[in-house]
């Protein structure tokens, strides 16, 4: 009986290789190791492929090796410990990484600008009120407390969002093993 996480590691292997335009024996030959390998593992027949053969795979195939691990069935310790991080991870793991953070970045700085722009639109509706007021004192109108009241009211909720913290859904990923 085939290992599910298996055949999908058997299957985005061989997806990852048609795309490329490369045949088993060339994989085998770049990742160092010996076509029928490549084979059983693409056919879901190895259960748990050797680390070194999935990082000459994941290096060849530009592929993700914490991905291509957790697809073989190695769980969360064989993945993040050991002596040997390094040879676990590959420059797709890496580009994955800094595009996490380079898009954690660009968010914050969206919720920043928009922040900004929130408070020039309350700085503004205060200066109205405020000129509001004046200009009643000036024509020696009166203006009601309930008046002044429902217009600071209208300006709470726009100040709350910009008081709240960054939400930490919005954090980016970290994988322990590539620092």
């Amino acid at each position: 009986m085939l290992n599910k996480h298996t055949t999908d590691l058997g299957k985005i292997i061989k997806e990852s290789r048609e795309k490329l335009g490369i045949s088993q024996r060339q994989l085998a030959r770049q990742a160092n190791m010996d076509c029928a390998e490549v084979s059983r593992i693409e056919a879901g027949k190895r259960l748990k492929p050797n680390i070194l053969y999935l990082k000459g795979i994941a290096e060849t195939l530009n592929l993700s090796m914490v991905d291509l691990m957790k697809l073989a069935g190695y769980n969360e310790i064989d993945i993040n410990w050991g002596k040997n991080l390094i040879n676990k991870r590959t420059s797709a793991d890496y580009q994955n990484q800094i595009q996490s953070y380079e898009q954690f970045y660009f968010d914050v700085l969206e919720e920043l600008e928009n922040r900004r722009k929130i408070d020039f639109a309350i700085k503004g509706a205060i200066a109205d009120l405020i000129d509001k007021i004046e200009l009643a004192k000036i024509e020696k109108k009166d203006i009601s407390n309930d008046e002044i009241l429902e217009r600071l009211k209208e300006l709470i909720p726009m100040i709350r969002p910009n008081l709240e913290k960054l939400d930490k859904s919005k954090y980016p990923t970290f994988d322990k093993g590539l620092f």
